[in-house]
């Protein structure tokens, strides 16, 4: 609960990452298209404030209705909808629009987004064993921790989502993980050899979920940001790209091939 709007505008600040430089204009915005793989000018298609409020109360032991017409409530947060103009794909966002009120000569708007519908990051990766399930339950929440800007969070669960490749998928001994992610090295997965550079991303992965959730003696450590947390999001991608999606995306073109030119699979 807030005791008035300054608190609720501090909170915000504090809370929610500041989106500003991404606003092109009042169209237009910078964002990362998650199906093109690439940040475009996507098309603002809507953008919605709260204006009227339906009030239901008792009086006389009788349920009324009244319906009032208020002024916009520009404390309320902004739905915005965004388009991608090449794929038409579309995203939703909740944003807070603030003025600087400490500085009158900044008369400029600060946008805060609180959260995006669906998650900003890809939720599943179809390669990802479906066994066991934790391991796309934790890759999920690290990506709904990020798009929450629960940064810390999301690290802990790629972290989380790494310990169960390397003790449920690639049989490590439980117990340090720095410890199984030396010992996977040279042990096969359907085929494909875990090298040392799976183990050397793997130990990237494993300090910053260490950062993420143990409080650090270094004052520069204490924060995670989400730059930070989509650097590690794509050092987690390369790890189970070399693991997963490469070698099943191999798979998929031979068996296309193979079809196409109509060549039985075996001798």
């Amino acid at each position: 609960m807030f005791a008035d709007r300054s608190e609720l505008h501090q909170y915000i600040r504090e809370n929610y990452a500041e989106i500003t430089d991404h606003r092109i204009d009042e169209d237009h915005w910078d964002l990362l298209c998650t199906r093109c793989q690439i940040i475009r000018g996507f098309q603002v298609i809507k953008r919605e404030i709260s204006g009227n409020t339906v009030k239901r109360y008792s009086q006389k032991g009788m349920f009324v209705t009244e319906t009032k017409e208020f002024d916009t409530d520009f404390d309320a947060p902004v739905t915005y909808l965004f388009r991608c103009p090449v794929c038409r794909s579309f995203k939703q966002w909740i944003v807070y629009e603030l003025f600087n009120e400490n500085d009158e000569r900044d008369e400029r708007t600060y946008y805060f987004k609180v959260t995006s519908v669906p998650g900003e990051g890809l939720e599943d990766i179809g390669e990802l064993p479906e066994n066991p399930p934790s391991l796309r339950r934790a890759y999920r929440q690290a990506i709904r921790a990020m798009d929450a800007n629960a940064q810390l969070a999301a690290a802990a669960m790629f972290r989380r989502a790494l310990q169960i490749i390397t003790r449920e998928l690639l049989s490590a001994k439980p117990g340090n993980l720095a410890n199984e992610l030396t010992e996977v090295v040279g042990k096969t997965y359907n085929g494909i050899m875990v090298t040392k550079n799976f183990a050397e991303v793997g130990y990237i992965i494993k300090e910053a979920g260490n950062q993420g959730a143990h409080p650090d003696k270094d004052p520069d450590l204490l924060d995670f940001t989400s730059e930070d947390a989509q650097d590690l999001q794509d050092i987690f991608m390369e790890l189970v790209s070399d693991l997963f999606v490469v070698p099943a995306a191999k798979e998929k073109a031979k068996a296309a091939f193979l079809a196409r030119r109509k060549i039985a699979g075996k001798p």
